[in-house]
């Protein structure tokens, strides 16, 4: 394993949140609190809650109650919890920042605590006002703009269900969406600025029928719309419904590679309880911060640092344009000029910034944080020691949609190796092999041994498909789908989507061990490796790429593979293209590319954000398999 090129000193350690949470328990290693964590769930939860100040309106009777299997275990019951009282309504007497705004064009605005609470109070009014009621899906199809933000609270506030929508959705991901999910009533915007020109989002809801609309920046109105700002002006103030901790509250659809996506459940009191946890501990949120998390609503990572900041009474920053608008240092500015302390970002966008030669550090930033995908050790140093200068700690987590929280992360008071994570907090994680034992040193399968609040109570309308896809591999353990490495010390490595492993003439290697490889020739800045069916070897390595284009580079790209990896190893092709299909947080979609490559069908694209490129891919395996 590598060394540590990040080790906080004793002070800093005292300093954190988590360990300061240890202390406060009489626990002075973080050892020994992952393990009290992990062994000890009925003290450790509540003692989250207290430490958290999260208030239930009735006291929970249990906090966990697994008596219909470990799969439907239910959370803090007999309780009764609102996610927007404990992140809006519990604040309403604080005028700081709550939320903090800039626009594409650099217009800046900010909301406070207090003016939230009024604003989602009256909303939620006006949504019972117009019919919407305990337990309905309400859709969110909006930028990261402060209106999403209070559309989501007060969705919630009256115990309807939020269903946020990824901003770039075409027609047919919304309408399959609202099809799925029951929705009758979707907040959009009605058009927003990125790179620059217009994006009018209304002409895509519009084409949903039986639909009401709530439209932000509105222009003008149709039959069954309604403006956004009349109804938070116009609305009876509502007071936060007293739901029940396992009343859902969120669903999060996931983009299946194959077949529909999966619409995740998620309720009160779990999805509150541990994302608190996780932003406090992964994070060390402090009340005077600012997180800037480069995502979007739609994705896991908006709902997760919202919630989370919110949760403890700091200021979360939004933004709806693209990253790199105007300029390739957009989002330094960004941090510079609205006082961001904690960014969270995706390995993607810092291999952009240190191909297009980006040497600003954020002094500004006390913690990085990071999630999407697997690093390449090259762009985690540079991220550390350039923009970082080396002393700036990165939280490194991964998690997912299904859980809206981490099985794993890093924190500010460990030791980091590059590309590390650590064993999430009370998330009992492990490696296992094909028969469900502990691995060290090698590769395997990322699982979770038990329950944790935040994991979603099903797939909606769909609980054999629950069953099969996280508890159907090993018996009583969620199977994440991970493809990953761990050792004794509580480290984790990743390597990918278990699905994405290739295998080679019997020998199996995560595509980011290939990635990793190729990305230490300079000349190239993105890459995806897929495996491809081969008559001889079972499975060839293909390796996709951006940068400069030439015979040179691929030779490169080859001989550096052979050199890290071996010959058996060597890609079958070297596939060169002017940008790779991922989506708009940066994810690079590599079983799409793949599929598209092998003429088949590529499954969910709605979460791509330049489509164009799949037809292109297609061409070029076409004629590669003539």
């Amino acid at each position: 394993m590598e060394d540590y090129v990040y080790t906080p000193s004793p002070d800093q350690v005292r300093e954190t949140n988590i360990m300061q949470f240890a202390l406060k328990h009489g626990v002075r290693d973080l050892k020994e609190l992952y393990r009290k964590a992990d062994d000890e769930p009925e003290w450790f939860w509540p003692s989250v809650i207290e430490d958290c100040g999260l208030d239930f309106f009735k006291d929970y009777e249990k906090v966990m109650d697994s008596s219909e299997g470990v799969q439907f275990t239910r959370w803090f019951t007999g309780g009764k919890i609102n996610i927007t009282y404990n992140c809006v309504e519990r604040f309403s007497d604080l005028d700081k920042p709550a939320i903090k705004y800039e626009s594409e064009s650099g217009k800046k605005s900010s909301i406070s605590y207090r003016e939230m609470d009024r604003m989602t109070g009256k909303l939620a009014g006006s949504l019972k006002e117009i019919g919407v009621g305990k337990g309905d899906r309400v859709g969110i199809y909006m930028p990261l703009n402060p209106e999403c933000v209070l559309a989501f609270y007060s969705i919630m506030r009256i115990g309807a269900v939020a269903v946020p929508m990824f901003s770039g959705y075409g027609a047919e991901a919304v309408r399959s969406r609202v099809r799925d999910g029951g929705i009758k009533t979707l907040f959009i915007t009605e058009s927003y600025s990125r790179k620059g020109r217009p994006v009018r989002m209304i002409e895509t809801a519009r084409t949903i029928n039986d639909v009401t609309l709530i439209v932000h920046n509105s222009s003008e109105l149709r039959d069954n719309e309604h403006d956004f700002y009349a109804l938070v002006e116009n609305g009876e103030y509502a007071k936060s419904e007293y739901t029940g901790s396992e009343d859902p509250a969120i669903m999060l659809y996931t983009s299946g590679t194959t077949g529909k996506p999966k619409g995740t459940v998620h309720v009160h009191g779990g999805a509150l309880v541990n994302t608190a946890k996780e932003v406090k501990y992964y994070m060390d949120v402090k009340p005077g911060d600012t997180l800037y998390w480069i995502t979007d609503l739609g994705w896991m990572m908006g709902p997760w640092s919202i919630i989370g900041t919110h949760a403890l009474g700091a200021t979360v920053f939004v933004y709806d344009g693209a990253a790199n608008y105007p300029d390739e240092d957009r989002v330094w500015d960004i941090v510079a000029d609205n006082g961001i302390t904690l960014l969270g970002l995706s390995p993607t966008f810092v291999r952009l910034a240190k191909f297009n030669g980006i040497d600003r550090p954020m002094d500004g930033v006390r913690l990085f944080a990071s999630t999407g995908e697997p690093w390449d050790e090259e762009s985690w140093l540079w991220l550390f020691e350039k923009i970082g200068r080396g002393s700036t700690p990165i939280a490194n987590i991964s998690g997912g949609t299904d859980i809206i929280g981490c099985f794993l992360a890093s924190t500010a008071a460990i030791p980091l190796k590059p590309r590390c994570l650590y064993r999430g907090l009370g998330m009992n994680v492990s490696v296992y092999d094909e028969d469900g034992n502990d691995v060290y040193g090698s590769v395997g399968y990322l699982v979770a041994r038990k329950h944790c609040p935040s994991m979603t109570r099903g797939i909606w309308k769909q609980k054999e498909r629950y069953l099969e896809t996280y508890w159907g591999k090993y018996e009583d353990a969620w199977f994440q789908g991970d493809w990953a490495e761990m050792d004794r010390e509580g480290y984790f490595f990743l390597y990918g989507r278990a699905d994405e492993v290739i295998k080679v003439a019997g020998k199996r290697v995560g595509p980011n061990e290939i990635e990793d490889s190729a990305l230490k020739v300079r000349e190239v800045t993105e890459c995806a490796a897929a495996g491809v069916p081969d008559k001889l070897k079972g499975e060839a390595v293909v390796i996709f790429y951006t940068g400069k284009s030439s015979d040179d580079v691929q030779k490169k790209v080859r001989d550096q593979i052979k050199s890290d990896l071996g010959k058996s190893f060597s890609p079958k092709y070297i596939v060169y293209l002017d940008s790779l299909p991922k989506t708009k947080n940066g994810k690079i979609l590599r079983r799409v590319i793949r599929n598209v490559f092998l003429n088949l069908d590529p499954g969910d694209t709605s979460t791509i954000e330049d489509a164009g490129a799949l037809e292109h891919i297609r061409e070029i395996g076409l004629k590669l398999s003539a």
